[in-house]
C-alpha cells in the first residue's frame, strides 16, 4: 500500500492547528479566571468606605509629639496602609514591658475614636538601647471590632 505525503500532511497541519486553538483557549481561560474582574486596586473593595473615615495628614506627627517628651523613646514611625495603621515604636532606654504597653496606647487618642471604629491598629514596640534586654520586640493588635488592644 502506498501512503499520500500530501494527505498526511493535511492531517498533521490540522491536528497542530487544533492543538494551538486548544492551547489558545485553555490560556484564555486561565486569564480569564484569575485576572477578570481584577480592579487597579490591590485592595479590591475591601476598602469601601474609608472616604467617611478620613486620617489626618499630619497624622505621624501627631501622633510623634505624644512622645517627645519621653525620655525612653527613641523614634516613632507611623505607616498607614488600607485600613490598618502599623506604629513602631523604638525604646531607647530599657523600661518594662507594662510600661512600653502603656505608653503605646496613647497614641490611640490622636488617631480618633470614630476611626478606631474601622481601622485596625498594629503596634511593634522595638528596644534599640545598648543593655541586654531579652523583652523586646512587642507586638500588640487592635481590632476595628474591639476596644482594647491586645499584647
Amino acid at each position: 500500500m502506498k501512503k499520500n505525503k500530501s494527505g498526511d500532511t493535511k492531517i498533521i497541519v490540522v491536528l497542530l492547528l487544533i492543538l494551538v486553538v486548544c492551547f489558545a483557549v485553555i490560556g484564555f481561560l486561565f486569564y480569564k479566571y484569575f485576572y477578570s474582574g481584577t480592579s487597579s486596586s490591590k485592595y479590591g473593595d475591601r476598602l469601601e468606605g474609608i472616604e467617611n473615615y478620613v486620617l489626618s495628614d499630619s497624622l505621624e506627627e501627631d501622633i510623634q509629639s505624644v512622645y517627645k517628651d519621653i525620655k525612653s523613646v527613641d523614634k516613632v514611625k507611623v505607616t498607614v496602609e488600607g485600613k490598618i495603621i502599623y506604629i513602631n515604636i523604638a525604646f531607647k532606654e530599657s523600661i518594662k514591658v507594662e510600661t512600653a504597653q502603656a505608653e503605646a496606647i496613647k497614641a490611640l487618642d490622636k488617631i480618633g475614636e470614630n476611626n478606631l471604629t474601622f481601622y485596625d491598629v498594629q503596634y511593634i514596640l522595638t528596644y534599640t538601647g545598648e543593655e541586654e534586654n531579652e523583652n523586646f520586640p512587642v507586638f500588640g493588635a487592635k481590632s476595628s471590632s474591639s476596644l482594647k488592644v491586645v499584647w
